[in-house]
């Protein structure tokens, strides 16, 4: 198995992406298993999943959005009709949505989802569906578990949970508050059974639904492989053609496919999150950029066989975990993949480029992280309204006349966040 790969991390309360620590596959984090599971046997025929991951072809994160603490709080929304309809235009197929439930939900039961909110989604769901994309919407930012772990520090454990995410509180020291695990578990419950009500009629060829986004902290293996089995039912009763995506534990990180355990359905997609390595692609990330030694990918031979060696590592493991009667196997999607604005962009596109060519060799969709105005990652910028065009290019995005379509998003005063 390849060394663990990890996600993008978490955000701080501006929406800047904290990258997570450096480790690897010998370190305990990984589970909280005491053995690892043992794989699914029987072979499931995945070729409606599959068909659906083909559709998905080349996609792009719309985040700091709805997985901010606000639409506008961190910079990228208000999201519009017009950012759609331009991307559209340009050729992306698919637009992963990320979604901060958690925000939006009543802290105590029934566990009520704003009906404001939802309402908000679902119009912007229309931007998507007038543009013919495919959206495949998540649970982004889930931070209840977060806010329950227990320090060793215990001058951790009386801070607020905003003091803990922007203080020297180690989250990987922390354990979850295991007397609140089962209503941080009843809640997400509570939040997909109105998910699956609300969207139930949105059409099977549009809307996927993604879990969770990059289980970990408060997030055990074993707790996020509850949260699969007990949401799995749910969804299903009222969506039981829906394709259902499942990142993993931990970070989205592509080892995390062997700790899965995902229910007997042919109708899933497992996305994994592709950052490495993370020296390059999170460089200057959170401080000033060091253009006078930037670190650079060549595109080496070796550093090559590196991304090769990791992608084919995903595709053995799935294949070997989740055994298929159809020939492509369980399909996967790399759900976020980027590299921060501080790269040398000329190695930026490289890499980018290479990354997409590897994904498409083993026929798995792709969503770049991100459009607008992430804390380093965007591809547009939205203040001066131009695209890193050679990065755009690098995607396999036809960039002819890249600025003729323009953006006219409406002026809105970004919302300062009471909860920071």
């Amino acid at each position: 198995m390849a060394g663990l790969l990890f996600g993008c991390g978490e955000s701080d309360s501006d929406g800047n992406i904290i990258a997570p620590p450096k480790q690897d596959s010998s370190n305990s984090e990984v589970s909280s298993s005491s053995a690892e599971p043992a794989p699914a046997v029987k072979p499931i025929d995945y070729s409606k999943a599959v068909a659906m991951n083909k559709k998905l072809n080349k996609g792009i994160n719309f985040g700091n959005t709805f997985d901010a603490t606000c639409e506008t709080c961190w910079g990228a929304g208000p999201l519009e009709r017009e950012q759609v309809t331009y991307v559209a235009k340009m050729g992306f197929k698919t637009a992963r949505l990320p979604v901060r439930w958690d925000e939006a939900t009543s802290k105590e039961p029934p566990y009520t989802i704003d009906p404001n909110y939802i309402a908000r989604i679902k119009e912007v769901l229309g931007y998507f569906k007038e543009n013919k994309m495919h959206v495949m919407m998540n649970m982004h930012h889930h931070d209840s578990f977060i806010y329950d772990l227990v320090y060793p520090d215990e001058s951790c454990n009386n801070k607020s949970y905003s003091q803990r995410k922007n203080s020297s509180c180690n989250h990987q020291k922390a354990e979850e508050n295991k007397d609140n695990v089962e209503k941080n578990l009843t809640r997400v419950d509570s939040i997909w059974a109105q998910i699956s009500r609300e969207f139930r009629n949105y059409d099977n060829d549009f809307l996927l639904f993604e879990l969770f986004n990059e289980p970990v902290y408060g997030v055990s293996s074993d707790i996020y492989n509850e949260m699969i089995k007990r949401t799995y039912p749910i969804i299903r009763a009222t969506n039981p053609g829906r394709t259902l995506v499942y990142n993993t534990y931990p970070w989205g990180g592509a080892g995390g496919i062997n700790y899965l355990e995902l229910p007997e359905d042919g109708n899933i997609i497992i996305d994994v999150h592709y950052y490495e390595p993370q020296r390059f692609t999170h460089q200057g990330h959170n401080s000033a950029c060091k253009t006078d030694e930037p670190v650079i990918w060549e595109g080496a031979r070796s550093e090559k066989d590196k991304i090769l060696n990791d992608f084919q590592s995903m595709r053995n493991n799935a294949n070997a975990r989740f055994p298929s009667t159809n020939p492509e196997g369980i399909p996967i999607t790399i759900g976020e993949f980027g590299v921060s604005t501080c790269a040398n962009l000329a190695s930026k596109a490289k890499w980018i480029q290479f990354v997409v060519e590897t994904a498409e060799k083993y026929n798995m969709s792709w969503q770049y992280w991100a459009f607008t105005s992430v804390g380093g990652f965007e591809l547009y910028m939205k203040e001066n309204g131009e695209w890193e065009a050679p990065a755009v290019a690098a995607l396999g995005i036809d960039t002819t006349g890249l600025g003729t379509i323009e953006i006219t998003p409406k002026s809105t005063e970004n919302t300062s966040d009471s909860n920071k």
